[in-house]
């Protein structure tokens, strides 16, 4: 059994400015949850033990889908919560 988390953000950034702010985002994710990610384009796309997913990233868009494990599915309210705020943060 999986969880999919879908988030969708639009904003007024750019696509340079955006890029960068998901490039953070994805750095400050690396360091706190041991996250491997790279970039395919305008596509970060992400993985770590029970989860795996892409952010999507566009002039005036950000999508960020992501795959919760058996494990992590449990936590999927408390976690969707949290990138939610990240997000909104490093987007303001």
């Amino acid at each position: 059994m999986t969880t999919n988390i879908r988030i969708r953000r639009v904003h007024e950034l750019g696509l340079k400015s955006a890029r960068m702010r998901a490039e953070a985002f994805a750095r400050s994710l690396r360091e706190e949850l041991q996250i491997d990610y790279e970039w395919s384009g305008n596509r970060l796309v992400f993985k770590r033990v029970g989860a795996a997913g892409t952010f999507d990233v566009g002039a005036d868009f950000i999508d960020l889908d992501i795959v919760l494990g058996l494990p992590l599915s449990f936590m999927a309210g408390a976690i969707e919560k949290n990138i939610n705020e990240r997000l909104d943060a490093a987007l303001s």
